[in-house]
């Protein structure tokens, strides 16, 4: 068992202590749990993913699992400005109908915007949280938190204009090739099959589109809410004489919610094994 399959584990097991810890009453024992299932969820995500290497999480993530996703979030970054920035050499060859559909500028904006968000959270330097803040994370959650319906019929017509409509381009743009003309009437012969075939692939990755989605929600928010109680919730402080049991009593915000961020996490781990460690998943059981 590999590196992230062990941290996975792991992390299930600490999920467990939280719930004794929670029901016993033991709340600040419980965050520091919780905080500890996350870390090691999203390092096993990290190196699942290929964020980091099993030798940068002692170093360059240390107990800041957020810093998995600002180093996940600057690499896309860095892919998406080098597409956007690349001349297409021949403009004409792309259909017209698919002219100006590119959402890459759109998705390099958004990442940039989330980079910045979740490197400069001010969660990251403060241990106390509005309560509406929580629950508008646990509302925003319940919303990612659903499979895509799909209208077949209409996808399949939709994949099957656009393909044979490409394949026609084609044949008009490259007059005179005959070996395109012969393939591209082959493929519009068999656009009805191809579109089926297209559709169920895009279906399957719509669904695991979403699962990643609520992965990456709930796992970024976590990290950054539970970071900072990875000391207190263990020591007093030197400084004013708080205590753990002074800090994380059934009152507080975060403790209040944990029952809500282990139903979180058990749907993000399921998520997690369907997207990356299950080799059987296929189309037809997404």
């Amino acid at each position: 068992m590999e590196i992230s399959e062990n941290l996975l584990e792991i992390a299930i097991k600490d999920i467990e202590s939280v719930k004794i810890l929670y029901r016993r009453k033991h709340y600040s024992l419980a965050l520091f749990q919780l905080q500890q299932a996350v870390e090691k969820l999203v390092k096993s995500f990290g190196i699942k993913a290929k964020v980091i290497k099993p030798d940068e999480i002692a170093k360059q993530i240390s107990h800041l699992p957020h810093k998995v996703f600002t180093k996940l979030y600057q690499t896309q970054i860095d892919e998406l400005s080098k597409r956007n920035n690349t001349p297409i050499l021949v403009p004409d060859l792309i259909p017209p109908h698919q002219r100006g559909k590119s959402k890459t500028k759109e998705r390099l904006e958004n990442l940039k915007q989330l980079h910045a968000k979740v490197q400069s959270s001010e969660l990251l330097k403060s241990k106390s949280i509005p309560p509406e803040d929580v629950e508008q994370f646990i509302a925003e959650a319940k919303t990612l938190n659903k499979t895509p319906t799909f209208n077949t019929k209409e996808l399949h017509s939709q994949f099957k204009d656009d393909f044979v409509k490409t394949n026609l381009h084609f044949i008009d743009y490259l007059k005179g090739d005959e070996n395109v003309r012969l393939i591209s009437e082959h493929l519009i012969a068999n656009s009805d099959e191809i579109a089926k075939r297209n559709v169920e692939r895009h279906k399957f990755n719509k669904k695991q589109e979403a699962k990643y989605k609520y992965i990456s929600f709930v796992w970024v928010n976590l990290s950054l809410l539970t970071s900072p109680h990875e000391q207190t919730t263990r020591y007093p402080s030197i400084t004013n004489g708080e205590t753990p049991s002074n800090l994380y009593d059934e009152n507080n915000v975060i403790v209040k919610h944990i029952p809500e961020f282990l139903r979180m996490l058990n749907k993000t781990i399921k998520n997690y094994r369907e997207i990356y460690l299950d080799s059987k998943a296929t189309q037809d059981n997404a």
